[in-house]
């Protein structure tokens, strides 16, 4: 069996995590006659180029995937829909695997598709410009009718998705954290901080994420803004937000107990949770809380949105808090940050359920999905 698996989208955060955690993890497990191929861009530095995730020197983070198949259509764009189905078939694949929304719609192979969420049908308001919101329109309806399996990532986005788009999933595979690779990175991230780390100093309440409006970054801020200094909230650092987005969303937020590090590279993203006090995930929607996850993986306390995605993710094991409630998110993180039992109480949980969610189990249950679609 030989299938590809759409990574292009590296660069990305979430999506492109999700795309070369579960390619790595598909190798991994493939039996010795399933080749898993990586398709990436030809294009240096990705298609992303400047808005990809930087890392210092000016360059994009490109993992390199082992045996990949370089390809010059971008995601999204009219190309793909020429040149995938051409290169699939020159390789003789059987079976492709979209990560996102690009689906190449001509192709005679089964196809799966990720959705993640439905969040560009359900609050199209939020797209990047006019072009952006008609494509999700008709892109991602049409790639959901096309596949010949949907998966989704929670139980969340498979009600979404019957809800929105009136297809149900035919499968719900959720996202891992690797353990075996954080694992070993434990110890000399708290000994020696990533550079991410070291600009962040000290103990801090962290977020990780964009400042998308759905990611509710400005209930935090003034949640921040709004703490009193007998409450002994630390600094809040962003990775993801730059001080130019913060600005534009909270004007007067960033500096001061408000430091926006801009884009950090996934390879530093561990001394950053080692170093935190904290993690706040205060998304409105949100399909699949990873970043909840990590931060459970790596015992921090978790104070999270009470939004369906993650209750999906987190279950009992972070407090939840009313998405856009200022106050109830300085008093609980307060609470996370001052009560050392609360705290402990909170790493226990943390730890039990990041430990239920593993890429090799998500890489199993989509070859199984493979198998089936593919030997009937």
């Amino acid at each position: 069996m030989r299938v590809t698996v759409d990574a292009r989208h590296t660069g990305l955060p979430g999506i492109g995590r999700f795309s070369v955690e579960l390619t790595a993890a598909l190798r991994r497990r493939a039996a010795v006659d399933e080749e898993i191929v990586a398709l990436v861009s030809r294009h240096p530095g990705g298609w992303l180029g400047d808005a990809g995730l930087g890392i210092p020197g000016g360059q994009t983070e490109t993992p390199r995937l082992g045996q990949d198949l370089a390809v010059s259509a971008r995601p999204f764009g009219p190309l793909e829909q020429l040149e995938l189905p051409w290169r699939l078939a020159r390789q003789r694949v059987q079976l492709h695997h979209a990560t996102h929304l690009s689906l190449p719609l001509a192709v005679r192979i089964p196809t799966v598709l990720t959705v993640h969420d439905v969040h560009p049908l359900v609050h199209a308001g939020h797209a990047r410009s006019a072009a952006a919101r008609s494509y999700y329109r008709l892109a991602m309806p049409l790639a959901v009718r096309r596949a010949r399996a949907v998966v989704a990532v929670s139980d969340y986005t498979a009600q979404e998705i019957s809800r929105v788009m009136g297809r149900e999933a035919d499968a719900v595979i959720g996202h891992g954290v690797d353990h075996s690779a954080w694992a070993p990175a434990r110890s000399a991230a708290a000994a020696a901080p990533s550079p991410a780390g070291q600009a962040a100093g000290g103990r801090y309440l962290l977020y990780v994420g964009t400042a998308k409006p759905h990611k509710n970054l400005v209930t935090l801020l003034r949640a921040q803004g709004g703490g009193r200094d007998d409450q002994g909230l630390p600094e809040l650092v962003l990775a993801g937000p730059t001080p130019a987005e913060v600005e534009a969303i909270a004007p007067g937020a960033s500096g001061g107990r408000v430091r926006a590090l801009g884009r950090v590279p996934d390879a530093d993203l561990p001394g950053l949770y080692a170093g935190s006090a904290a993690v706040a995930v205060p998304s409105r929607y949100e399909g699949f809380g990873l970043t909840a996850l990590e931060a459970m993986s790596w015992g921090v306390p978790v104070v999270a949105a009470d939004s369906p995605g993650l209750r999906d993710t987190v279950g009992d094991a972070a407090i939840l808090v009313p998405a856009e409630d200022p106050r109830a998110w300085a008093d609980a993180l307060a609470r996370t940050v001052g009560d050392p039992v609360m705290r402990s109480a909170l790493i226990q949980r943390g730890r039990a359920r990041a430990g239920r969610f593993r890429w090799d189990d998500a890489a199993d249950a989509y070859l199984a999905l493979y198998r089936r679609l593919v030997r009937p």
